[in-house]
C-alpha cells in the first residue's frame, strides 16, 4: 500500500485496499462468471470478496513477492470456480488464467504510463499522489471495458466450444509469464534518490509501456483466433447434423407414408368388420361380438399410438415410430415432458428422440421373435437439467444393428451444444441411453444463440 501524507492512512486505507482492490476483485469473478455462462448470486460476490480481502491484507501483512501474490489469487480463483461454482476443472483453469492475465496486463500498461507521468513530477508529492490515483482509477476502468469487449466480441456463445477451451491455455499462459517476468526484473514501483532522479528500474519507461501494449494486442489476437476457430468447428458440427435432419426428414416422410397406406386399408375394411359385428349381434352372439370389437379396437390403436409430449412435433414424431413398434410386436411405454418455452430446439430434440427410437426399434427387430422386446421412453425437467432415458431389450447373440454408433455421435453432438452429456448402459439383455441437456433458468435459451 501507497503511502502519502497529503491524505493520510485513513484514506488510503479507504481508497486503495477497500475501494479499488474491491472493485478489481468484483471485476475479476464477474467476468470469470459470465466466461463460463453462469449467473450468480450477490451472496456468491460478497464471499469472494472477503476472501479476497482477506489474501490481500495477508500479503501485505508478509510482504509477499508479486509473483507468489499472483500465485495466490489464481489458485483461489480457480479454487472459487471448481468448488462454489461446480465449474469443470479445465474450463475453472483457463478461464481464470484469461481472467488474471486481462487484469495484469491493462494494469501493467497503466503503471507504465504512471511511471513515465510521475519521473517527471517527482518534485512535487502531491502531483505524484493525484497522479496515482487517476491513474488507477483509470486502470480500472480500462480493464471493466477490456473485459466487456472480450465478453462482447469474442464470447462463445456455444457451449459446445467448451471441449476446445484447452487451446487457450498455452498462448494466454505465455503471456501472463512474460507480464510475471517483466514484474519480477522490473518490479511494479519507481525508486528516485534526493535530486529526483530514478535509481530503480533502469529501463525506459516508453519501451516498457510498448511491451505492454504489445501483450495487450497480443491477447487480443489470441482470442480472435481461438474465437474464428471455434465458428469453424461450430460450423462443422452444424452442417452435420443439418444432414442428418434431411435424412431423418426422408425416413419420417417414409414411415408416414406407410403408417397411411396401412391406415386406409383398415378404414377401407372397416364396413365389412361392422357387417361382421352385426351379424353376430343378430345371431345372438353377444360374446364374440364383445371379442370381436375388443380386437378391432387394439386394432385401431396401433395406428394411433398416444403419445403426450406437450410438443405437437415431437408428440407426431413418437406416436408414428412408437405405433410402427407397437404394430411389430414390441412393447412400448412413453412418459416424455418436454420443457415449456422452447428452452430446447426442436429440431436437436427431433434427433436426439429419431436417433435413440430407431436405434432401440432396430434393436428389438434384431431379437427372436420368442423374446420379450421391449422399448421404454421418459424425458423430465429438473431444475437446469432436462434428462432423456431410452431404454430397449436386446440379444447381443442376435447381433447388434447395423447404423447404431452413428445415431449416438448424432445424439451425443446435440448433447454437447448444451453442454450436456451421454451415457449408455449395455448388459446382454438390455441397452439404456441416457441424455442429459443443461437449460439454465436465467439466460437466453441455447438454441436461440447458436442461429
Amino acid at each position: 500500500m501507497n503511502n502519502f501524507s497529503i491524505f493520510g492512512s485513513w484514506f488510503e486505507f479507504i481508497f486503495y485496499f477497500c475501494g479499488l482492490n474491491g472493485c478489481l476483485a468484483l471485476l475479476e469473478i464477474g467476468f470469470f462468471s459470465r466466461f463460463i455462462k453462469q449467473k450468480l448470486d450477490w451472496y456468491y460476490y460478497l464471499l469472494y470478496l472477503v476472501i479476497m480481502y482477506f489474501i490481500y491484507a495477508v500479503e501485505i501483512q508478509l510482504k509477499v513477492p508479486f509473483t507468489v501474490a499472483t500465485v495466490l489469487e489464481t489458485v483461489l480463483l480457480m479454487g472459487f470456480g471448481y468448488l462454489v461454482l461446480k465449474c469443470p476443472p479445465v474450463i475453472s483453469a483457463v478461464t481464470t488464467v484469461l481472467t488474471i492475465t486481462i487484469m495484469q496486463v491493462v494494469n501493467g500498461i497503466f503503471q507504465s504510463l504512471s511511471s513515465i507521468l510521475c519521473t517527471h513530477a517527482s518534485h512535487n508529492g502531491k502531483v505524484v499522489a493525484v497522479i496515482l490515483i487517476i491513474n488507477s482509477l483509470l486502470a480500472m476502468v480500462a480493464v471493466l471495458l477490456t473485459y466487456k469487449y472480450v465478453l462482447k466480441y469474442f464470447y462463445i456463445k456455444n457451449t459446445l466450444i467448451n471441449r476446445y477451451i484447452l487451446i487457450l491455455l498455452l498462448p494466454v499462459l505465455f503471456i501472463l509469464l512474460v507480464v510475471q517476468h517483466i514484474f519480477m526484473n522490473y518490479g511494479n514501483m519507481v525508486i528516485l534518490n534526493s535530486n529526483g532522479e530514478r535509481i530503480f528500474p533502469e529501463i525506459n519507461d516508453l519501451e516498457m509501456l510498448l511491451i505492454q501494449i504489445a501483450a495487450f494486442f497480443c491477447l487480443m489476437a489470441v482470442l480472435f483466433a481461438y474465437s474464428k476457430l471455434c465458428e469453424g468447428f461450430e460450423l462443422k458440427i452444424q452442417n452435420a447434423l443439418l444432414e442428418q435432419q434431411l435424412g431423418m426428414q426422408e425416413n419420417y416422410r417414409q414411415e408416414m407414408q406407410t403408417r397411411y397406406e396401412q391406415t386406409r386399408s383398415f378404414r377401407h375394411d372397416l364396413k365389412n368388420h361392422w357387417m361382421v359385428m352385426k351379424g353376430l349381434i343378430k345371431m345372438g352372439e353377444i360374446e364374440k361380438a364383445w371379442e370381436y370389437l375388443n380386437k378391432l379396437e387394439i386394432t385401431s390403436d396401433l395406428f394411433s399410438y398416444p403419445c403426450q409430449t406437450g410438443n405437437p412435433i415431437i408428440d407426431m414424431l413418437l406416436s408414428n415410430k412408437l405405433g410402427g413398434a407397437v404394430q411389430s410386436g414390441i412393447q412400448a411405454d412413453c412418459d416424455v415432458k418436454i420443457p415449456p418455452g422452447g428452452k430446447i430446439d426442436e429440431m436437436d430434440l427431433s434427433v436426439v428422440f429419431s436417433n435413440a427410437v430407431d436405434n432401440a426399434i432396430k434393436a428389438c427387430h434384431s431379437m427372436k421373435e420368442s423374446n420379450e422386446k421391449y422399448i421404454a421412453l421418459s424425458a423430465a425437467q429438473k431444475g437446469s437439467f432436462f434428462m432423456i432415458e431410452v431404454e430397449n431389450s436386446q440379444n447381443k447373440e442376435d447381433g447388434f444393428p447395423k447404423g447404431s454408433g452413428i445415431g449416438l455421435k448424432n445424439i451425443k453432438a446435440v448433447a454437447e451444444k448444451y453442454s450436456g452429456t451421454i451415457s449408455v448402459e449395455d448388459n446382454f439383455q438390455s441397452f439404456k441411453l441416457n441424455v442429459l441437456f443443461i437449460i439454465p433458468q436465467h439466460w437466453d435459451n441455447i438454441s436461440q444463440q447458436t442461429h
